[in-house]
């Protein structure tokens, strides 16, 4: 089935404003109708009752009832200039005594019984069919104490007639009024989406060899500037991201081509002519360095590819920090000893974590400050527990590093000085192990340094919880290797 598309938000807008045009124009309107309608209702009634008075004061001021007849020019004059006023006089036994009109006309189907029952002097409704009317009845006496029945009956209004009328106009003028407001909201919308235009055409502007373009902020609205400064982060990170894999590629390709090219050159060497036996045998020698070489940074690579993706198991437990530093010094106490520099062990504690992770982070950290170490120098590694954590640090004298450099010197490849061959052993990724390892552990790798002063490497073990604690140190994961060698 085909996914219906979204409508667009011009369309969605200006649907919004015309539905809000249609309510509020209704709504006036009516409430313009209605509050009309009760006040002219109210003055009919008010004259209603007017001329209810003057005709009640006309009767009581007869002499009898033969006498209104004889007075019917007062009732008739009371009644000029009101056509749609109807009046009848009647005795009190419901006989006619006078109509102001053509019988037939005086409120027709009124039944004065049936009036008589209502209450008096206050006015009454009365429906028949489309037909619609407002009556007052009465019972005044005259001076000779005859009851006469006075019905007064609005048979139509002028002024609802005008109501009518009005109406009609309020909902043809509410009509013109949505689709003018419709129309105007139309070109509002579209201006006022022209700075979501003028972003979309920024953005498409940006391609991989564009990765630098960025939003601007001071032509966006202050409704978007939420949006726009969280695109240009983004935009940033990816930059970051895309250099970063840049400049991994070519590193890759660099430290893979130089054993490559040694291992091509020196069998060519080797093969165009013949050798003696303990030639060729060097030869080999020197091909299974470079093989292990290889082999070490292919295995670095997937370790790094594993941690990302969380397929490394972490076998969790609990270790003496103090003992696992000295394993790890005596693994390296021969290298020290050829670089004619000494390793020193302070402080001691408990600590949570992967064993041989443990030993492959620190173990990084100690073969990185042997290489840079001068002659006579002394390599300290310190355990302590501070804020919660246990911390290991690794200390060695040197040249520093720059400030600028310090964040950088944990990505892959990555080498303060870019001429540098990878004659020193080195493959560019154990410090980027050491931070894979501490966030597998959910703690953090960092580095305090000066150019010219010593140089801390610091890793940063959270302790557990006292429900970890009590429970089995074992973290799960999916299927990979746990561990790999001390050094990588």
């Amino acid at each position: 089935m085909k996914q219906r598309t979204p409508a667009s938000m011009n369309l969605r807008l200006v649907a919004l404003f015309a539905l809000l045009a249609i309510v509020t124009f209704a709504g006036f309107g009516s409430y313009l109708c209605h509050a009309l309608h009760v006040q002219l209702e109210r003055r009919d009634d008010e004259e209603l009752a007017g001329k209810c008075r003057s005709i009640n004061h006309l009767v009581e001021d007869s002499a009898s009832l033969d006498d209104i007849l004889a007075r019917r020019h007062l009732v008739l004059d009371n009644l000029s200039g009101h056509d749609q006023l109807l009046v009848r006089i009647t005795r009190a036994d419901g006989s006619p005594l006078l109509e102001s009109h053509d019988p037939e006309r005086a409120a027709p189907g009124i039944d004065l019984g049936k009036v008589a029952i209502g209450a008096w002097d206050s006015i009454q409704s009365w429906r028949l069919g489309d037909q619609h009317a407002r009556y007052i009845a009465s019972k005044p006496v005259t001076r000779s104490g005859e009851q006469a029945i006075v019905l007064v009956v609005r048979a139509a209004s002028d002024r609802m007639m005008l109501l009518s009328e009005y109406r009609s106009d309020v909902w043809v003028a509410a009509s013109i009024g949505t689709v003018l407001a419709t129309l105007l909201s139309f070109l509002f919308v579209r201006s006022g989406l022209q700075p979501l235009r003028m972003m979309a055409a920024q953005t498409r502007a940006i391609s991989a060899n564009r990765l630098d373009t960025r939003l601007d902020i001071q032509a966006a609205p202050q409704e978007l500037h939420e949006i726009v400064e969280s695109f240009n982060e983004m935009m940033d990170r990816l930059s970051g991201s895309f250099q970063q894999l840049s400049q991994f590629s070519a590193d890759l390709a660099h430290d893979l081509r130089t054993p490559l090219n040694n291992l091509m050159v020196q069998t060519q060497v080797a093969l165009g002519k013949p050798r003696p036996v303990e030639e060729y045998q060097a030869l080999l020698s020197s091909n299974i360095e470079e093989y292990e070489r290889l082999s070490r940074m292919m295995e670095s690579m997937l370790f790094l590819a594993r941690a990302e993706n969380a397929h490394v198991v972490l076998q969790v437990q609990e270790l003496d920090v103090r003992e696992e530093l000295g394993k790890i010094a005596d693994y390296f106490e021969g290298i020290a000893e050829d670089a004619r520099v000494r390793i020193a062990i302070e402080g001691s504690g408990r600590i949570h974590a992967d064993m041989m992770l443990l030993r492959r982070a620190v173990g990084n950290l100690v073969a990185n400050a042997i290489r840079y170490t001068p002659q006579d120098g002394v390599i300290t590694l310190t355990a302590s527990v501070v804020d919660g954590a246990t911390v290991i640090e690794v200390a060695n004298p040197g040249s520093g590093i720059h400030p600028e450099l310090q964040e950088r010197i944990f990505n892959r490849f990555y080498r303060a000085d870019p001429s540098r061959s990878s004659a020193s052993g080195s493959s560019g990724l154990g410090l980027a192990i050491v931070r894979s390892i501490m966030a597998l552990h959910g703690g953090q790798a960092g580095v305090r340094s000066l150019p010219g002063g010593p140089t801390v490497f610091n890793l940063r073990f959270p302790l557990p919880s006292p429900s970890v604690v009590s429970s089995p140190l074992v973290r799960p994961g999916r299927a990979g290797k746990p561990a790999g060698n001390l050094v990588g």
